[in-house]
């Protein structure tokens, strides 16, 4: 392992597993803590497979024909921004996380909710939900990707809201480059950023064994379960599903070696 036990990020060099913005920017937040991100897409998005119901509702979105719009990701913001959608002023915007509240920001538009806490769909749709009456509420657009539960949905119809689902893209995997996979089984990988069960299942299938030595950093308690089913053995997990804090934490500790709690 190189520097990595100096403390902290310091001298580590960490996978990045997503590109575009995103990978940029968690790339220069591991530099200013003195660590080599290393930005190896293991997933990107791509188009919808039934793009003229992604249109429709796109183009409803653009007519104000919503009241609130549900966004759990930034590639989602992305491919309304790709499609040249502006969300309107009427219709207000519930945010998964910082992240996802970050880039509807970067995307021209406020954003109304953020659940507090843990950035998941499940704290997200039931803090939102907490004192809010369907018959005053307006129709709800939920944007996910084709891989995403329909866990915010689900629970809207439940509870009585008028809900409308639209699968913005796909999740596909990406090819490492072999310069990268065989840092990787060769140990000279420090920590890989697991920010996902996409990321988990190509990392798997393209690494099938990392060495001990490389810390697997999760995301959040649902990844690291999803993690653990797939063989991994996590040695750390952020608490809130936010790759902000993930960084900070791990940043924060005397050594990214061994276990974590």
């Amino acid at each position: 392992m190189n520097a990595m036990r100096t403390g902290g990020l310091r001298g580590a060099r960490v996978l990045v597993p997503r590109a575009g913005a995103w990978g940029d920017r968690v790339r220069a937040d591991l530099a200013r803590r003195g660590a080599e991100g290393i930005v190896a897409p293991l997933i990107a998005s791509a188009p919808p497979r039934d793009l003229a119901a992604r249109d429709r509702a796109f183009a409803a979105l653009a007519d104000g024909d919503y009241a609130w719009l549900f966004v759990t990701s930034a590639a989602a913001v992305e491919q309304l921004a790709d499609a040249g959608v502006e969300i309107p002023a009427t219709t207000q915007v519930a945010a998964v996380g910082r992240a996802t509240a970050r880039a509807v920001a970067e995307a021209g538009a406020e954003v109304a909710f953020v659940p507090v806490g843990q950035s998941s769909a499940t704290s997200m749709i039931t803090q939102w939900c907490t004192g809010r009456d369907p018959r005053t509420t307006g129709r709800c657009l939920v944007l996910r990707s084709d891989l995403a539960t329909a866990v915010i949905s689900d629970e809207l119809e439940l509870t009585g809201f008028a809900v409308d689902v639209c699968i913005a893209y796909r999740t596909v995997g990406v090819d490492l480059e072999p310069a990268v996979a065989a840092e990787l089984r060769d140990g000279r990988i420090d920590a890989v950023l697991l920010t996902s069960l996409s990321v988990g299942r190509e990392l798997r299938r393209q690494v099938p064994q990392l060495p001990a030595s490389t810390l697997v950093a999760s995301i959040g308690p649902g990844t690291t379960r999803d993690a653990t089913a797939l063989g991994y053995t996590v040695g750390y997990t952020a608490a809130t599903q936010s790759i902000d804090a993930l960084v900070a934490e791990l940043d924060a500790l005397d050594s990214l070696g061994g276990p974590h709690d």
